[in-house]
Formats: C-alpha cells, structure tokens, sequence
C-alpha cells in the first residue's frame, strides 16, 4: 500500500472529530450496511455510476485503453480514499487522496495494458475507504493476439537453428490412475535437417516422452510429455523429470523439465463425502540469527485436522541436509486432534548469511492435498 502523507492523515483526523458528535447516530445505523467488499444491492458511502466495465474487443498491440469510474459522495461526512490497488501490474490504478466532502463527485481512472496478455481477462481493483470500506471495481476484456515474432513464438534456443515452444511444464496435482499430457512445438529455422535427443538427467519413472529423431529443414515437429500414476501406486510427493538436449550430437545448455504432485484421488460418487482437513498454525518460520554449529529447535507449527475423518499424512518434503522434521510420511493425525511438528535446524554445514528452505506436507486432503512452510535463518559467526 502506497505511504499515505501525514497532513492527509491529519486533515482526516480533524474533519472526523468536527463531525462526530453531528453525525455519530447516523454512522452508527449505517454501520450494518457496510461490509468488507462491495457487493450487489449493498450501499457504500461512495456511489459509483456503474462498478464494472467491459473493453470488449481489444489488440494486444493497441496500446494502453483506460476507463474513470465516477462517484458521489452520498454520506453527510468527508470520506478519503486512503488507497487503492490492483490485482496485477498490467491494471494502474489512478485516484486522489484529498478529502471528498458531502455530495461531492469524484472519480478513479484504470488503466489496463494488454501488452503479452492475450485473451479474456477480468482484473479487480480494492478501494480502501477511511470509513474502513472496501469498494470492488473489476475492468473486463478480451485481448486479441498480435502477430508473434519468431523468438517471440520460440523462445528457447537450443542450438544449431532449432527453438522449443517452451522448456517447461507444470501438471499440478495427479491422483491415482489419472493421465496427463502436454505437447512442446520444437521448430528448426534452419537450411537443414537436424538430428534430435532428449537424454534423460532427473527420472521420475512415472512420465513418457516422445520425441522426433529427426528435424526436416525449416520444418515443425512435437514433444510430448505423458505423466500417468499408476493405480496401485504408493508414491507421493513431487514429481520432477529433466532432460537434456542434444542437436546434432552438440548437448544443448537449454534443459527440458516437467513436474507435478502425486496425491490421492477422490471420487465424489466412490470415496465417503468426509474428507479430512489439513490446517498449518503457521506458514513462514524464522530462527533468525543463528551461530554457525548450533542446533536450534522450533514446535510452533501445529497442524490439525478439524474434519470427522483422520488425516494421513502422505509425504515430507524438504531439500537441507540441515533441517530435520519429526513428521514423517505414514503419520496420522486423528479426526477433530492435532499434533505440533517439531523442526530442528543444524547450521554445522551451512555458510553464513541468509538460508532458506520449504517445508513440504502432502496429505489425503483433496481440497489442499500441498501445503508448506517457509523456513528462514541467518547464520552468524
């Protein structure tokens, strides 16, 4: 949020204080209509003509398109807007922060750039109002694609005249039994044939890859990657699959990596409707400084299982050599208990400065079957 000058501040405090005797009655019954969002058929203090806007039809290359939403002030107190953000960095928004007094206009212009962003696109913008409002306006679109360029369309160059599509994929989560697949264009610009590998370097053992052995000049050919768990299968966690490249004979610096997440499937219409619930107490831990050589112990993660049903613990993961937990895969956690994970960190092999690392928990949690937790320290002399 944008630092909010102090004379604003002040001008504020100032106007509330005249005000408040006047108005105090008023502000108490208007309390109930005042939620948190702004939301169809609740008043706000601030009236806008309309909350949303549709650009229709826009080119990709078209140039910034903006809209100014306007409003009225409809309360008998001066209101300012304290701040007002948006979703990503394509949408900017603008506005004023002196003091809207009663019955006054006022406007917010947004901005969207649809530069690199082809398709339909819907983006929010949060009005913080000092009445501790929150006003909601969505800008909405469809982004037509402008012509690509060839680095544009290929953007990975992995020698001898041949561009990949891409270098990477993410599947997310695969329950037991499920298949996935994705396919990477690989295209050679150049005068002649090339010949074309992928030599495995990272196996998961659970993805099939089909590759073309031979590239016609100029022309287009497909990578396709195939993620499968088997049924029977007890493996959870992390997946993750990395090749190398090899042109004409000539390995490439350019690596080709894939990943997803084994969990368990649930089948609404098989499996019981109860579904265990995975809650972390906390999601970041900071040992702060820490002497190189020393142990020191965290128990101020607690997870709990609020469901009717037991929770299993399926997998943990992290990458330190010098972080230990004391949950382990097979743990379980019974229906409405919890349990505190205890996190030891051994700082003899780290170097000085700032170390990280993630805490991974896989479970039978089908709505959140991945959460983690962020672990920092620095290690001192």
């Amino acid at each position: 949020m944008s630092n909010i000058p102090y004379y604003i501040m002040a001008v504020v405090a100032i106007l509330g204080t005249f005000f408040e005797p006047i108005y105090a009655q008023e502000r108490v019954q208007n309390v109930a209509t005042k939620e948190s969002s702004s939301i169809e058929g609740v008043e706000t203090s601030l009236k806008f003509e309309r909350e949303s806007w549709n650009f229709g039809d826009i080119q990709e290359d078209g140039g910034v398109v903006e809209h100014t939403f306007k409003f009225i002030n409809t309360t008998a107190t001066p209101i300012v807007i304290l701040d007002v953000s948006a979703s990503c960095g394509c949408t900017s928004p603008h506005f004023s922060r002196k003091p809207i007094m009663p019955n006054a206009n006022g406007e917010i212009r947004v901005e969207f750039d649809p530069m690199n962003r082809p398709g339909r696109f819907s983006k929010g913008v949060v009005i913080a109002l000092s009445t501790k409002e929150r006003i909601t306006l969505t800008i909405e679109g469809n982004v037509l694609p402008r012509q690509r360029t060839l680095e544009e369309s290929y953007p990975f160059d992995v020698g001898e005249g041949v561009r990949l599509s891409s270098n990477f994929h993410a599947f997310s989560y695969l329950g037991r039994g499920e298949e996935v697949e994705e396919s990477i264009v690989v295209y050679n610009t150049s005068d002649k044939d090339v010949t074309f590998r992928l030599r495995p370097n990272k196996m998961s053992n659970m993805m099939h890859v089909k590759s073309p052995s031979l590239i016609k000049a100029k022309g287009l050919a497909s990578i396709t990657l195939t993620y499968k768990i088997p049924e029977n299968s007890n493996y959870y966690g992390t997946l993750d699959d990395v090749y190398k490249i090899v042109v004409n004979g000539k390995e490439s610096k350019v690596l080709l990596s894939a990943h997803a997440i084994a969990v368990d499937k649930f089948d609404p219409s098989v499996d019981d409707t109860t579904i265990p619930s995975c809650e972390l107490s906390k999601k970041i831990i900071k040992f702060g400084d820490v002497k190189q050589g020393v142990k020191v112990e965290n128990r101020s993660v607690e997870i709990v299982n609020n469901s009717e049903t037991d929770l299993l613990i399926r997998a943990v993961e992290w990458k330190s050599s010098s972080l230990r937990c004391s949950l382990r895969a097979g743990d379980k956690v019974a229906a409405g208990e919890s349990c505190i994970i205890t996190l030891t960190l051994d700082t003899s092999d780290c170097d000085y400065g700032v170390w990280f690392d993630r805490l991974s928990i896989i479970t039978n949690d089908v709505e959140r079957p991945m959460q983690s937790v962020r672990i920092t320290a620095v290690v001192v002399d």
